[in-house]
């Protein structure tokens, strides 16, 4: 596609004009409010839903419209006379939208640092505005450069860079999750890109100067409609992936793609807010305590993933024995116990979950060797798994369920206590009840809102109740 652009941009046709002046005005005038309007629709939503990943795309796109509006409504010869506006406008646009947009190529080891990913993006909007009045009122505001200058051949490939660098991070995205709306989003970026190759050999109103607007307009478009589909936060995804949108917006986007992930989501919205609700605290109490515990960001990471999906494996265990309400037979929960090892085998087969597997599999075993499904002791058990056991219990001790009510906080401090160091790692212990009593890990009793699936594995060693976790 770039190639295409280049080769048009440079052709024999390339000296041949068409068009006007005040055609060139209301096309473009017309195309980039619509442009503006469903890029500022989509920032929007992206503040309502607290997606930091809509929000960096739909600024990026914002800046390609709102500074090309510029572009138009500055055309010589219907407004405004002779002026530099018309072209330092769209020369600027992408490498100003291409900062803005930076962040979505972020590692994933700068944990955090998107948190205020809303001050950032209202920020840039706020430049890009200001950037656009001040051209309306001061034409000659950024540095001038016509076609083929070497200012704006420089200008031009150095912020197709980022752009090309965006569509590839979506091309990889659309290989994780085969959505065709994420294919369009890589699309739309590589698109902008192609048409800044205008200022490589352009000329106004020749081929390549209208192709690129054409490419500019798709490339919009394409992103703020089709592409939007693809950052669609329901219900369920919101509250369940919540723990990684806070700690890194962008890890969660990723996640929430993976057709994994995508199958436990759809299972949780088929059943009930309790499992949701279990699930999610679970994973906001391990990423806790192991801020407690001083792991790096990849570990926070892995253990917020995992506490998300340390049950997993139940989407392939019998519903009639997950749901019944009473005590589990033997034969019962030998055949739940071997959600563990469902569930690492569910997390292997994707790439963005393999690091997860090892808790997946082991968030039932015992300090004292007689957990299940390997039977390991002590430190064999990894570390992050035995985070997740610790806060998947404590949860399912502190909380209603279907077939109990929530205990006490006292009781369950006390059950945690007793068994510290025999069924669960003391650090771990010791960590989430310092959390606990700061008030970093949520425990006040939650009241059934309805009925739906249990979480059952009856594991815990509570003599007076049937606790599952």
């Amino acid at each position: 596609m770039l190639l295409v652009a280049l080769q048009l941009s440079s052709s024999r046709f390339s000296d041949r004009q068409f068009g006007s002046p005040s055609v060139l005005f209301w096309l473009v005038v017309v195309a980039a409010s619509g442009c503006v309007a469903t890029a500022t629709w989509l920032l929007i939503r992206a503040f309502r839903d607290d997606a930091a990943e809509l929000g960096l795309i739909a600024v990026y796109f914002f800046g390609v419209s709102v500074l090309p509006l510029v572009h138009g409504l500055t055309t010589p010869g219907v407004i405004y006379g002779p002026n530099e506006a018309t072209m330092t406008a769209v020369l600027w646009a992408l490498p100003i939208a291409s900062i803005a947009a930076l962040p979505l190529l972020t590692p994933r080891s700068c944990l955090g640092l998107l948190r205020y990913w809303r001050v950032w993006v209202a920020v840039h909007v706020c430049i890009q505005v200001m950037l656009a009045i001040g051209l309306l009122v001061s034409p000659s505001l950024l540095p001038f450069a016509a076609f083929g200058d070497r200012l704006a051949v420089v200008i031009a490939l150095g912020s197709i860079l980022p752009s090309v660098a965006f569509s590839a991070r979506h091309l990889r995205l659309y290989r994780i999750s085969q959505r065709r709306s994420v294919l369009a989003v890589a699309l739309a970026f590589a698109l902008v890109a192609a048409a800044n190759l205008v200022w490589v050999n352009g000329a106004p109103m020749t081929v390549g100067f209208w192709l690129a607007h054409v490419l500019d307009i798709a490339g919009v478009f394409a992103a703020t409609i089709v592409g939007a589909i693809a950052y669609r936060r329901n219900t369920v995804e919101v509250s369940v992936l919540r723990p990684l949108t806070i700690r890194n917006p962008l890890d969660a986007l990723e996640f929430g793609l993976d057709p994994v992930v995508r199958e436990f989501m759809t299972d949780l919205g088929r059943k009930d807010a309790v499992t949701r609700e279990h699930v999610k605290r679970t994973a906001e109490a391990a990423i806790v305590v192991g801020e407690e515990l001083g792991l790096p960001a990849d570990s926070l990471r892995q253990v917020g993933l995992g506490a998300l999906l340390h049950d997993i494996g139940k989407l392939r265990v019998d519903d009639a024995v997950l749901t019944k309400p009473g005590r589990l037979t033997p034969d019962e929960f030998e055949h739940v116990k071997q959600h563990t090892v469902l569930g690492e085998q569910l997390v292997r087969s994707s790439v963005l979950l393999h690091d997860v597997a090892p808790i997946v599999r082991h968030h039932h075993e015992r300090i004292d060797g007689r957990g299940y499904p390997d039977g390991l002791a002590g430190e064999e058990i990894p570390l992050l798994a035995r985070i997740v056991s610790v806060c998947d219990a404590f949860d399912a001790m502190a909380h209603t369920r279907q077939y109990r009510q929530g205990m006490q906080l006292d009781d369950v401090r006390a059950v945690l206590l007793e068994h510290s160091g025999s069924q669960w790692d003391p650090h771990v212990v010791d960590a989430l009840l310092r959390a606990q009593e700061v008030g970093r890990v949520a425990s006040e009793p939650t009241s059934l809102a309805g009925l739906g699936i249990c979480d059952c594995a009856d594991d815990l060693p509570v003599p007076s109740a049937s606790v599952r976790c």
